[in-house]
């Protein structure tokens, strides 16, 4: 998949479950090794989800990853079951890096198609902290090529023999595992070609083909195997001559001094890769033609290219331009030949496999500082404990909710966003609550905000962001400001109307004081292109007006600048100044300017990940739920308190009046005015010193419960 061969995907939940549990393996493995501050360096497509079980094990661990392989454009990576899986456990990391830009812009947009997520050229926000993207290209250690060149004495050897065994001839040489993905194919006929149209060139030139077995009992390398087999002995029997063997094939792993010796006799270089993250035999060759003597034929689709611009390029599959290119890096002359390589072998030496080392564990340790950085300057996490201790106390409270991404869960369809019976039981209870008064503030019109609140009393109702507001108790909606032009309209439409039809899968919905344009389930980086260039266009058009066009979550809304909640607070506080709790929570921009218009001391609560104004975060919808579970818990803890307590008073003060009228039996007779004085002492002191009043503070403090005391009492 990652070589973007989808045919030969073949799923298997139980390898995948084999992968799962190799990526768990490693990460125990580290976890009882890690000592803080150590950096984890991860390796490959093999561990792609052991970032994020890190991430887990080890929250505050520096961990890196980088990936060898290409990085596979979003189209084919859609195709990959388990693809959500992979992309989160690479973003477990602080750092994530590629061999090219081009591998690390096609994560980005699989991010986008996969997951939802947009990231920056080189970052992007995961769960309240950043994740860092890099390409950083892998090198070589030169110094063991050239160190082999200049003081091996089997390498000079070998060098010296293949020189006397190719006299005369030109030799192509191509260094590969015999892997589908190296274009072994490809390159046969495209040779075969070259020698059939260029009759010069028979008996003076030979291809040295190294081809090491790899994954020898898998079929489709079987095959390749039998079709290279097959494809050298024709070309080798039909072009060939008694003198002349037009393909020298090696397959067979080969020693580094040989190597040597046929990179240092190689005329030209010929890597053809279908696929490759790198390729670094490209580079090796290079390393070893600190002469300029030699010329490198390098596929367009081999990670090398994109830094070996003075390669020529080519392009695999077209083997009729490929047999072009080759037969002109025979031909190029020296001078052309020396400033080609001499400009490569510099780079090769300079960005040498120890400076890439050393280049990705300093972004490493950049990328965990900011982090840390980051996250020092994110909303604290909400203290629960805190904020229900305030709650309680508070005897005038102000709570103003946002509903879609904060009460439930975002929904692509309206249908989808209906509120479930918990979140209306969870309003009632707070509404009914007398110390209360309680906002909720949608984006949606005022007929649906209608139809799933207005059966709750004592209740704001706040629609289109803003722009409507229903007090509590009232039926009728009240325009923030009027009156309210909506003439805009009738010009703005016909723009929104074009990039409907420019963006399949858009649409346009109008509100009564907004239009806006969706992009939801439009091809997500398409999408996004455009959003930015309606927005630019927008911008320009009502500079002069009271109207503003905003960049929401896939979406471009155009309305009045003064249509927002930061507005609506200020409008309901007003009714409700005397406020000494404030809280209010939101998840997304339009939140912003109500998070901007709280007063000291509120509680402001941002719902997700991002940057915020908000002093608190929370993780997601329901950990705002069960914080106003709490607050719902709290008053009803308080009220079974009060009851409790009102229970005692009235048990002692029966207990008191059954002793007095007792006693009051036995000397009725006697002092007839005793009964009415204890009587009247009892109304109006009842008792606080007996043991029946010590019995009722403890049960006002909680030792006891109505029940226990009067079962005592009783006794």
């Amino acid at each position: 998949m990652f070589h973007n061969f989808p045919s030969q995907l073949k799923f298997d939940a139980k390898s995948w479950e084999a992968y799962v549990e190799a990526n768990h393996t490693f990460c125990k493995a580290v976890a009882e090794r890690y000592r803080p501050g150590d950096l984890v360096w991860v390796h490959d497509y093999h561990l792609m989800l052991l970032p994020q079980m890190l991430r887990d094990e080890l929250p505050d661990a520096a961990v890196g990853f980088f990936l060898h392989i290409p990085f596979p454009s979003s189209e084919i990576f859609l195709i990959l079951p388990r693809r959500e899986e992979l992309l989160v456990g690479l973003l477990g990391a602080d750092l994530v890096v590629f061999q090219t830009h081009g591998h690390l812009q096609q994560f980005r947009s699989a991010l986008l198609r996969v997951l939802g997520i947009e990231s920056k050229v080189a970052e992007l926000a995961v769960g309240g902290r950043p994740v860092h993207l890099d390409a950083l290209p892998i090198g070589i250690a030169p110094d063991e090529y050239t160190g082999l060149l200049n003081s091996d004495e089997t390498t000079v050897q070998q060098y010296t023999e293949l020189v006397a065994r190719y006299k005369g001839r030109r030799v192509l040489l191509a260094v590969d595992r015999l892997d589908y993905t190296k274009g072994f194919l490809e390159r046969l006929r495209a040779y075969a070609l070259l020698l059939r149209s260029s009759a010069g060139l028979k008996e003076n030139l030979v291809l040295i083909q190294i081809a090491v077995p790899t994954r020898e009992g898998i079929d489709t390398y079987q095959d390749l195997r039998t079709e290279v087999n097959r494809l050298v002995g024709e070309i080798n029997g039909k072009l060939g001559t008694p003198n002349w063997t037009p393909v020298v094939y090696i397959n067979r792993s080969i020693e580094r001094a040989e190597l040597v010796a046929l990179y240092k006799l190689a005329d030209v270089c010929w890597v053809g890769s279908l696929r490759d993250g790198m390729n670094l035999v490209a580079k090796e060759y290079v390393a070893c033609k600190g002469e300029g003597d030699g010329v490198l034929v390098l596929s367009e689709f081999a990670g090398a290219a994109a830094e070996m611009g003075e390669a020529l390029l080519i392009n695999p599959y077209d083997e009729d331009r490929t047999a072009s290119t080759v037969e002109r890096a025979l031909t190029l002359d020296m001078e052309e030949r020396q400033l080609h390589m001499k400009a490569l072998h510099g780079r090769i030496l300079r960005n040498n496999v120890f400076r890439w080392g050393d280049r990705f564990l300093a972004s490493l340790q950049e990328a965990v500082s900011e982090r840390r950085h980051y996250l020092d300057t994110q909303p604290k996490r909400l203290p629960v404990a805190e904020i229900r201790e305030a709650y309680v106390r508070a005897n005038r409270r102000l709570l103003i909710l946002d509903y879609d991404g904060t009460l439930i869960p975002l929904s692509k369809q309206a249908k989808q966003a209906a509120p479930p019976p918990v979140v209306i039981d969870l309003l009632t209870a707070l509404a009914a609550e007398p110390r209360n008064c309680v906002a909720l503030m949608l984006g949606r019109p005022a007929e649906h905000v209608d139809r799933w609140f207005g059966s709750i009393g004592g209740i704001w109702l706040v629609a289109e962001d803003g722009a409507e507001l229903r007090p509590p108790l009232s039926s009728s909606w009240e325009p923030l400001r009027s009156p309210v032009p909506t003439d805009w309209k009738s010009t703005v439409m016909p723009i929104l109307e074009h990039f409907v039809d420019r963006t399949p899968g858009s649409f346009v919905e109008e509100k009564k004081y907004a239009l806006l344009w969706h992009n939801r389930t439009a091809e997500p980086e398409f999408g996004a292109w455009l959003a930015n260039e309606l927005v630019s266009m927008l911008e320009a058009m009502l500079a002069e007006t009271e109207l503003r066009a905003f960049r929401g979550e896939k979406l471009v809304e155009v309305k009045p600048a003064w249509a927002n909640k930061g507005e609506a607070f200020e409008r309901i506080f007003a009714a409700y100044s005397q406020s000494d709790f404030l809280f209010a929570a939101g998840d997304n921009r339009p939140d912003e300017d109500l998070f901007e218009r709280m007063r000291d001391g509120a509680w402001t609560v941002h719902v997700g990940p991002g940057p915020t104004r908000a002093g608190f975060g929370v993780r997601d919808f329901e950990a705002v739920r069960e914080v106003l579970e709490t607050f719902t818990e709290a008053a009803n803890h308080t009220k079974h308190f009060k009851s409790s307590a009102a229970f005692a008073r009235r048990w002692d003060e029966f207990h008191n009046c059954t002793l007095i009228l007792w006693s009051a039996s036995i000397v009725a007779v006697a002092c007839p005015f005793v009964l009415s004085l204890r009587f009247s002492r009892w109304m109006t002191c009842p008792r606080s010193g007996s043991i029946h009043g010590t019995k009722r503070r403890h049960l006002q403090a909680g030792k006891f419960t109505p029940a226990e005391y009067a079962k005592h009492t009783v006794k």
